[in-house]
């Protein structure tokens, strides 16, 4: 695993959450394969971590967005409706869905890259199609052994 994500993902280890209420979402499943270098940790958490954290660290409200910021690391925190002006799709995973379904690696959740893929595919940003293109790439190799 490249260094730079191994340190962003033991800053993860230090906050000891307690594993089903929360995954590694964004960049960090692709990360922790060494498919990309990764800028921060993006995290989701069920409602009853959100309220417990949010009382620790505080909220930020930044361009529509509720997060959890842990200062002093690369940690970004999110809950259900932490991107309150997205509207929901009916076939769009729930998070409790999301973290049900993460995998296991290195002792950490991480969210599927399935469910990476959804997310970067509606996002359509210029960073998420080359993700997109990575993800699938990966995919299509995993299929071939």
């Amino acid at each position: 695993m490249m260094k730079e994500n191994q340190k962003k993902f033991e800053e993860v280890k230090q906050l000891n959450l307690p594993i089903g209420q929360y995954a590694i979402t964004g960049s960090g499943p692709m990360g922790v394969r060494n498919l990309k270098k990764i800028g921060d940790i993006d995290i989701i958490i069920i409602f009853k971590l959100w309220k417990s954290l949010s009382e620790k660290y505080g909220i930020i409200d930044q361009k529509s967005v509720r997060k959890i910021v842990i200062v002093g690391t690369s940690i970004e925190i999110f809950y259900e409706h932490s991107f309150y002006n997205l509207p929901k799709e009916t076939e769009e995973p729930s998070v409790s869905e999301r973290i049900a379904q993460s995998e296991i690696i290195e002792g950490l959740p991480f969210e599927s890259l399935k469910h990476v893929l959804y997310y970067k595919q509606r996002m359509g940003r210029e960073k998420d199609l080359d993700d997109i293109k990575i993800i699938q790439d990966w995919q299509k190799e995993q299929n071939l052994k």
